[in-house]
């Protein structure tokens, strides 16, 4: 009961933070020139990300986010793609990367990764408010329910899938208020449970009924929805879950206070109303970048702490 408590005090910090909004060219502290100790700035800022998304697009985006930072820091900025959400979790802890797009659980693993020396440099607006839509195959019987002990007791014929094991706003928020609010876990719930891997997934497998239900990041459903319209046809949206804090942009510390500070201000600049700015933003469905602390993630730390399985 008193780990019960402790969690729900967390937690419920982590919704009021989302309520008020609020020379070497390899990264690494104990590489020269890396930036921190030394004083000295990196020949080139390695960035990466979880990829919560298989596409070219995706790539694409970072590719731009780089050239970006690049043009407003005035040191070469490169984007290094990796496979999957531990990879980009360990580049920024061993050095390979100086600063990583993060979602909440990869946040607080970054953070214990590198013993605290990981600082959060900026996050999107909406990520201060972030949800995740339970949808549904059009032909599964299923529509909107009101909560998800409801959605619990249609499911017993139905499978159904999260995005990857790591993923915030693909598995562990949604497993959260599923367990929370219906008193069951997914497993004892659906016919099956399975991990898609990535949001795209999730939305195309319940689209081609692979999984009759599914849950994915909201931002992700609402641009794929504007470029494949038949795709949200197929999987309408059955449920939203409560706010939580998910997304940010997090460094390594050796970064230097100085630089680090530098990329915060080219972030916090980006604007919808220019042509940079309406792309970044446009592509991320939010309307700026904000500043943020790493304490805002402890809610979610603290989800992870009552014992999901997020993978390795």
């Amino acid at each position: 009961m008193k780990r019960v408590g402790w969690l729900m005090i967390a937690l419920a910090g982590i919704f009021s933070f989302a309520a008020c909004g609020g020379g070497n060219n390899t990264a690494g502290g104990n590489t020269t020139g890396s930036g921190g100790g030394n004083g000295k700035a990196p020949d080139k800022i390695i960035i990466t990300a979880i990829p919560d998304e298989n596409s070219d697009a995706f790539k694409d985006h970072f590719k731009t986010i780089a050239k970006y930072i690049e043009g407003k820091v005035g040191i070469p900025c490169e984007y290094m793609h990796v496979e999957n959400y531990a990879a980009a979790v360990t580049a920024l802890a061993n050095g390979q990367a100086h600063m990583s797009w993060m979602g909440g659980v990869t946040t607080v693993q970054a953070d214990q990764q590198t013993k605290g020396e990981a600082v959060v440099v900026a996050c999107r607006d909406t990520d201060k408010k972030f949800v995740t839509y339970f949808i549904a195959n059009k032909d599964a019987g299923v529509g909107e329910v009101k909560d998800l002990k409801e959605l619990a007791g249609l499911s017993s014929n139905l499978s159904f899938t999260f995005g990857s094991k790591g993923s915030t706003s693909g598995h562990l928020m949604p497993r959260h208020f599923f367990t929370t609010q219906s008193g069951k876990k997914p497993e004892e719930a659906f016919k099956s449970v399975a991990y898609s891997g990535s949001h795209d997934k999730t939305m195309q497998q319940v689209a081609d009924g692979t999984h009759q239900i599914g849950a994915l990041n909201y931002a992700v459903y609402e641009r794929l929805k504007k470029e494949k319209p038949e795709l949200a046809e197929k999987a309408p949206i059955i449920y939203k879950t409560p706010s939580y804090v998910d997304y940010c942009f997090v460094a390594r510390k050796d970064l230097g206070d100085e630089l680090i500070g530098k990329v915060r201000a080219a972030l916090l600049e980006l604007d919808p109303a220019t042509e940079e700015g309406k792309k970044i933003l446009g592509y991320w469905k939010a309307g700026k970048m904000v500043e943020a602390d790493m304490s805002e993630w402890a809610g979610i730390k603290a989800v992870m702490e009552s014992g999901v399985d997020i993978g390795g």
